[in-house]
């Protein structure tokens, strides 16, 4: 088995047009949701966004048919939505290779994903298929099941590892700190309200998944 990461980006991908739109918001797909093609709705989450914001620019991605909201809280919301019928979708080609997806988050203008496949000749088939759609498709890591990442084994997101690692590296951690919030922001080209939340978030998965003990 191996697990890898990559990064899949297409202008008709799945919410492609409220992810370019809206880039300081991460947007995860729901995994105990499913993704099954079987499945009419798919359910997200978008955090930090307002719903007024969120459902404008929904309603105009052309790749969704509808959405309506599930539960929402200060800055984070729950949507479910189904897709347009030209909508592009990799994870069919997951499923067809015996292949699961662990995540999937915003990254860019489209989306990274973590996935457990059976074998390279797994990961060879999704390229294929990303290639015939015309998808670009960029493998950012792989090695075998069980191996620890880069991060120890810890799961964060893309753009969670990117604000942690930049803070570290321009000393927003360092007493004095020799980098505000905002210089932070500015460094990655996102606004203050988005890398702080990444910052809390990702702070609270190393926390929670190395210093806590479950028992």
């Amino acid at each position: 088995m191996i697990s890898t990461r990559v990064y899949v980006e297409h202008p008709d991908l799945t919410l492609t047009p409220t992810i370019t739109s809206l880039p300081d918001v991460e947007v995860d797909v729901v995994s105990d949701a499913g993704t099954d093609p079987q499945y009419d709705r798919y359910v997200f989450q978008f955090e930090p966004v307002d719903a007024e914001t969120l459902e404008a620019t929904l309603a105009s991605d052309h790749t969704v048919a509808d959405f309506s909201a599930i539960v929402g809280a200060d800055d984070r919301w729950s949507y479910r939505i189904g897709y347009a019928e030209d909508t592009k979708l990799i994870t069919p080609s997951v499923t067809d290779a015996g292949g699961l997806t662990l995540s999937a988050t915003s990254f860019l203008e489209g989306w990274s994903l973590e996935l457990l496949l059976e074998d390279h000749d797994a990961l060879y088939a999704i390229d294929e298929y990303a290639t015939e759609e015309g998808m670009r498709l960029d493998v950012l890591e792989l090695r075998q099941a069980g191996e620890p990442d880069t991060a120890s084994g810890v799961e964060l997101t893309d753009p969670q590892r990117e604000a942690l690692v930049g803070a570290y590296v321009h000393g927003y951690f360092d007493e004095p700190r020799g980098s505000s919030l905002e210089e932070l922001a500015d460094r990655l080209g996102v606004s203050r309200t988005a890398v702080s939340g990444r910052l809390r978030r990702g702070s609270a998965r190393l926390v929670e998944q190395l210093l806590v003990d479950d028992r």
